[in-house]
């Protein structure tokens, strides 16, 4: 079985050789007046990633580069200013055997810890110790409110007015090197099946970009900025 680690955009060159996800419930215990005691599970904890990952400072044959080398240490300059950042990204695990997917872990996380180290005998290469933790979206409810004015007559009306949070501005992403639209589906709705979702969003694009071509009316280019279902 073959792995794929992505943190967002960012393959990871080499694949951790162990993955530890914990999920774990929040449990409430209440004393009865009789003695007893009950136990029932409650808010659902935040689910937790832990990882070493090798973030070579050389090439090596084993590994997996997209888009040219990056040295370990760009690659860990790039964590953690996102960590700094605080933004959410996309962590996603792609599992195969003989090049077929047969699992994956798609999470949306933030990055709670980055420990980097070096071993000696290891050369230059970098280690990182990473600790993710899921993010839940949240969403602003839309309500109604009355209010009554009194006016010098002592007359009064009622008027309702709607809050409502703005449209959220559709989601893009961009064509990097190696992309298909099944990767794409599978990062980022969770099932590579429904890559004519959003090959029919971008239809215009990809069919322009490809015609007169040749090549099949699927084919995506780096650069290419899609919108997302």
């Amino acid at each position: 079985m073959s792995y794929s680690f992505y943190l967002g955009d960012r393959l990871l060159p080499v694949a951790p050789a162990r993955l530890e996800i914990k999920h774990s419930d929040k449990l409430t215990k209440i004393d009865l007046a009789s003695g007893n005691e009950i136990v029932f599970p409650d808010t659902k904890r935040l689910a937790e990633v832990r990882f070493s990952a090798l973030l070579p400072q050389v090439r090596y044959p084993f590994a997996v580069y997209t888009n040219g080398f990056f040295h370990g240490g760009r690659i860990l300059s790039e964590f953690e200013a996102l960590k700094k950042s605080g933004k959410p990204f996309r962590f996603i695990v792609l599992r195969k055997v003989a090049g077929v997917p047969v699992a994956s872990t798609n999470m949306k996380v933030v990055f709670s810890e980055i420990n980097s180290r070096e071993e000696a005998g290891e050369g230059s290469d970098i280690y990182a110790d990473i600790k993710l933790v899921e993010y839940r979206d949240f969403a602003v409810k839309t309500s109604q409110v009355n209010f009554q004015v009194n006016f010098a007559d002592n007359s009064s009306v009622v008027r309702a007015v709607d809050v409502s949070p703005n449209a959220p501005s559709p989601r893009t992403y961009t064509v990097v090197r190696g992309d298909s639209l099944w990767m794409i589906a599978h990062r980022f709705l969770g099932n590579g099946s429904r890559y004519p979702e959003v090959y029919n969003l971008n239809k215009t694009a990809i069919d322009n970009r490809n015609k007169g071509t040749g090549n099949p009316y699927h084919t995506i280019y780096p650069g290419q900025v899609f919108l997302l279902p």
